[in-house]
């Protein structure tokens, strides 16, 4: 058996099979998150577009309040959020509401609607407001504090979220060039699965991780295929002509009924071998009509280990992510005593509670089989020799 591969290396490997996506035009609506941007898109209204009030309040001129308070001034009109500014006349008020425009900005400011006599809510526009304490700043957001048109609200390579939505629609931008979203096809290997049935027959089991690598994936096609070369083949035939990633789990060793290996095995572009971890050493991957096919075990522990170190970094790549390899993590404490590396770097799946400093409070037994332990983990731990005491720390890289 040749040495198996680092972690590092087979992580190159697969982002190799990589190419960039196509970009295209999309709506800046809900449908964008997730996608990355592939072009800057740069603002066409400043943010605010107005001068506006910070507070509900009174807007006077400063002079106004030169003396000793209190002071009481005429009330001259309302300027709601939404309605026209109006000119506030020399030694008199005008009652504004949050974010509604201020026509001119020099020498004015807000007074808190609490630094009056005016009862604050729903009340009829007074004769006039008494000011029991001047203000300490303007409380005047200017036009364009938060940017200016032209300026890009978000640049090349962004992951949009729903805060980026909010910046380039308050912005004025409402298309944006974005790459493509990846399409994704789950083929899941093996005479024994059987999806969702009723009653098991002796040697056969439930197909979870085709469900389990379409829902990491956000896969819109998932298929299973038996242990015969040509169903395979045709499979990937029919996935490779419509999809930019295929993702498969099982039969990637060298064993009799290994049809991955087998199928994929024979192409140029091909590599099968052992990757220096554990749970989930041996792995593949190959070009089938040129879609990248990324060959994961079929033990499910295995397979969520490799789909989190491997697939995800590569749908990041084919979804234009400028750095695919990113991944949040933190530091948590060990409150549940984490097993050994046994030899080669060992991928822990753990539970970390939040409630206060973050802990590890359980994690999953050894044996890449042990599926119903993994639900309600939430992140990974990578061990290459002892592991840290009770109370120490490790890096935790989350889901």
């Amino acid at each position: 058996m040749s040495t198996p591969r680092s972690i590092s290396a087979h992580l190159d490997a697969v982002l190799a099979l990589a190419s960039t996506p196509p970009a295209e035009s999309a709506p800046v609506d809900a449908s964008l998150t997730g996608r990355v941007l592939a072009a800057d898109a740069p603002a066409r209204f400043p943010v605010p577009p107005h001068a506006n009030s910070a507070m509900d309040g009174f807007l006077v001129h400063a002079a106004d309040l030169s003396s000793t308070a209190p002071w009481t001034l005429p009330v001259a009109g309302d300027v709601p959020a939404g309605a026209a500014p109006i000119d506030v006349p020399a030694g008199q008020a005008v009652r504004i509401m949050t974010g509604a425009p201020v026509a001119d900005t020099a020498g004015m400011l807000v007074v808190p609607v609490e630094d009056t006599t005016t009862p604050a809510g729903p009340v009829a526009l007074p004769d006039e407001v008494t000011i029991t304490e001047a203000p300490t700043k303007s409380h005047i957001r200017p036009a364009g504090e938060d940017i200016q048109p032209g300026a890009p609200v978000a640049t090349a390579g962004t992951l949009i979220d729903a805060a980026v939505i909010a910046a380039l629609t308050s912005s004025g931008v409402y298309t944006v060039t974005a790459y493509r979203r990846p399409r994704i096809a789950v083929i899941s290997s093996g005479e024994e699965l059987v999806a969702s049935p009723v009653e098991l027959a002796p040697g056969q089991l439930p197909d979870s991780n085709g469900p389990m690598l379409a829902a990491l994936a956000g896969a819109d096609a998932h298929v299973h295929v038996g242990d015969a070369p040509a169903g395979l083949a045709s499979a990937l035939d029919e996935l490779s002509s419509s999809h930019d990633l295929i993702i498969t789990s099982g039969g990637v060793s060298a064993g009799a009924f290994d049809v991955v290996h087998t199928v994929l095995g024979r192409t140029d572009s091909a590599w099968f071998g052992h990757v220096d971890q554990r749970p989930g050493a041996p792995q593949g991957y190959s070009l089938w009509n040129d879609t990248p096919v990324l060959c994961l075990p079929g033990n499910p522990v295995a397979a969520f280990v490799d789909f989190q170190l491997y697939a995800r970094p590569l749908i990041a790549a084919l979804s234009g992510h400028p750095a695919p390899r990113q991944r949040v993590n933190l530091r948590a404490r060990v409150d549940s005593p984490l097993p050994a590396s046994r030899g080669r770097p060992t991928i822990v799946p753990v539970t970390v509670d939040f409630q206060a400093a973050p802990a590890i409070t359980s994690h999953l037994p050894h044996g890449s089989h042990r599926v119903v332990p993994l639900a309600g983990t939430n992140g990974f731990c990578i061990i290459d020799s002892e592991p840290p005491a009770m109370g120490e720390d490790i890096t935790v890289y989350l889901y």
